[in-house]
């Protein structure tokens, strides 16, 4: 065991007029040019404040080192004040204390030494900063440097092929929503039967349509609203419950911890009016992603038993006996409907939003009610399987990763004999 102050030293380089690019730090890809990140990256109006990295330095973000925002230099470069600078000292190999400091073992030291990181309080991972000062303290496991080297060769080739494999499921989720995408809008636009004649219907948005399909405004089918939800101040846990934005999800309005809010009754001027009722549709008034806009979910049979209201940056309608609410839910979540949201959609403050006039104006697809029935089943049906392939895809990524941290702190430990792995 080796004091982690004795083989690094922290560096505070400034050098007033130098020169050299602006460097940030990846979670995934260490540290690179600001400039593969954006276009235009911001530039102060002076950089004699920014300390220097050289290369084979380690940069990583006081804030968040544990989410592995950290790597070596490949050059020298500029880094901003939220990134330390450390140093390896003679017979270190930065690549080695990289891995190390990615390592679930490091993580569990340092949480034993930082307030505010420690308990598992998750919460103030991200507002927590961990310097040099705290890392130095670390007694850790430093082989001698060809160890070092050994270890830092096998973790680059082995972590390589679980990042190519989880790049590759990555490209077959972002495949199958597309899929599901194209079966939605093909249901949507042109009906369940191959034999069916498309017309011209002269809108904008929907421009052919089976025979016996209409193009209608959303204020034709709906009964109630648009009518947005309020968001009084927080109450105690057990009383009023309210939703958050993330309660719609593919389609659904869920309920659950992770999607309640508890809110002060006695401020709500009526909570029966508020109430969510099975067969209500809600959809997003607000959101920072203008493709989040107006997506939509419905409201299930399990809302009847529990008391829940809706807040402000939702907005809520039904729909009347011309349309079922299912097939409203799958038209306002489909490629047309996206379109116009997209060019209705007013921005303030980065935020994007809709006005229930908008919605109102909304263009969809009208199919008599017996065929919406057989496209809401299909739908469900199909979906359904891609869905299911969706999920298994993102277990298989979570048990790479899983893997991957694994075999880090496998490796680094000692666990691992890396001369019989080559």
């Amino acid at each position: 065991m080796t004091r982690f102050g004795h083989v690094m030293e922290k560096i505070d380089e400034r050098i007033p007029g130098v020169d050299l690019p602006l460097m940030s730090v990846s979670q995934t890809r260490g540290v690179i040019r600001r400039s593969e990140l954006t276009n235009a990256p911001q530039r102060a109006e002076s950089l004699d404040n920014y300390k220097v990295c050289r290369a084979n330095d380690i940069v990583f973000n006081k804030m968040s080192i544990r989410s592995g925002a950290m790597g070596v230099a490949a050059e020298d470069g500029l880094v901003t004040y939220h990134y330390e600078v450390m140093r390896p000292r003679e017979g270190t190999d930065p690549h080695f204390i990289v891995y190390l400091m990615k390592s679930s073992w490091f993580t569990k030291e340092l949480i034993k030494r930082e307030r505010g990181i420690g308990a598992g309080d998750q919460a103030n991972v991200r507002t927590t900063e961990v310097p040099f000062s705290v890392l130095k303290t670390i007694d850790a496991y430093i082989p001698a440097y060809a160890e070092q080297r050994a270890i830092a060769n096998y973790l680059d080739r082995e972590t390589a092929r679980i990042d190519g494999l989880v790049d590759e499921q990555q490209h077959l989720i972002a495949m199958l929503h597309l899929r599901r995408l194209a079966v939605v809008d093909a249901a949507l636009s042109q009906g369940l039967g191959s034999e069916a004649v498309l017309r011209k219907t002269g809108s904008q948005w929907l421009p052919e349509l089976p025979g016996g399909w209409e193009v209608v405004r959303a204020k034709r089918v709906l009964s109630f609203g648009p009518a947005n939800g309020v968001s009084p101040a927080v109450g105690d846990t057990d009383d009023l419950k309210s939703l958050s934005l993330g309660a719609i999800r593919d389609g659904r309005v869920i309920m659950g911890p992770e999607v309640t809010k508890f809110v002060d009754r006695s401020s709500v001027a009526s909570t029966e009016s508020l109430r969510l009722r099975p067969g209500d549709i809600l959809l997003v008034r607000g959101n920072g992603n203008v493709d989040l806009v107006a997506r939509a979910g419905l409201v299930g049979s399990e809302f009847a038993v529990e008391e829940y209201i809706y807040p402000d940056l939702l907005i809520r309608v039904r729909v009347n006996s011309s349309m079922l609410p299912e097939f409203f839910v799958w038209a306002c979540n489909a490629s047309p409907t996206r379109a116009q949201v997209r060019a209705q959609a007013r921005t303030a403050v980065g935020t994007f939003k809709v006005a229930g006039g908008d919605v109102r104006s909304l263009s969809l697809p009208l199919p008599p009610l017996d065929e919406q029935r057989a496209i809401v089943a299909y739908l469900d049906k199909q979906t359904s399987k891609i869905d299911t392939l969706i999920a298994e895809t993102e277990r298989f990524i979570e048990l790479a990763r899983e893997r991957r941290s694994a075999l880090i702190t496998a490796a680094v430990t000692g666990q691992i004999d890396v001369r019989e792995a080559a």
